[in-house]
């Protein structure tokens, strides 16, 4: 434990002292509050529920249940649990630009949340995933250049989020495969129909 504490101490201040820039100061403030967000998320909402089709539809609903999830865990159980101190709290040191807030640090609830959506929707579009890591990676270190964060929290945060959108996902496909699956006798019916007719021939 004491190489980890001191691994996980010299990490945060590798990244939140050495990272240290006014560039990086405006992206990590941006990025790290999520309603900045907001618009490109309602925006892929819309998309998804208009032109998603049932993918599309499947997803919005799977996001609502595993950030609900995923929030709960984090922000309401686990850190009451843990009682982790910030440490922009505990360490002098740390660069506390965007100040500190008041909850407990473990896990990152923003990392778990991030986790989890961007697990989701990497799972319906797997092309997507360079822009999901990104933004996964973008929202997990931003928490710990800001210093409101250990990294282990932040590590912590996207294995929680990863194994929530993962239970969430099979959940989805039994539902499919439970309540929307096709009736047997119309399904009959609809392999009758696409089956090609054979002419008949005269003798």
């Amino acid at each position: 434990m004491t190489l980890l504490s001191a691994l996980d101490h010299n990490f945060l201040l590798w990244v939140n002292q050495g990272w240290a820039c006014p560039a990086l100061d405006r992206f990590f403030i941006f990025i790290t509050h999520m309603r900045n967000l907001s618009p490109v998320v309602a925006l892929l909402v819309v998309w998804w529920l208009w032109k998603g089709g049932a993918k599309g539809r499947w997803l919005v609903l799977a996001l609502l249940v595993c950030v609900g999830i995923t929030d709960q865990l984090s922000s309401h159980l686990i850190k009451n649990i843990a009682k982790r101190e910030r440490p922009c709290r505990a360490l002098m040191e740390v660069r506390a630009i965007d100040g500190c807030g008041p909850a407990y640090s473990f896990p990152s609830s923003h990392a778990t949340n991030i986790g989890g959506a961007m697990t989701l929707v990497t799972l319906a579009f797997p092309a997507a995933w360079p822009l999901t890591v990104f933004t996964a990676l973008s929202v997990g270190f931003s928490r710990i250049y800001l210093g409101v964060h250990y990294p282990t929290d932040v590590l912590a945060g996207w294995i929680l989020g990863f194994l929530c959108a993962l239970g969430v996902w099979r959940l989805k496909g039994w539902a499919e495969g439970r309540w929307f699956r096709p009736a047997p006798q119309a399904a009959v019916q609809a392999m009758a129909r696409s089956k090609p007719k054979r002419k008949r021939t005269g003798r």
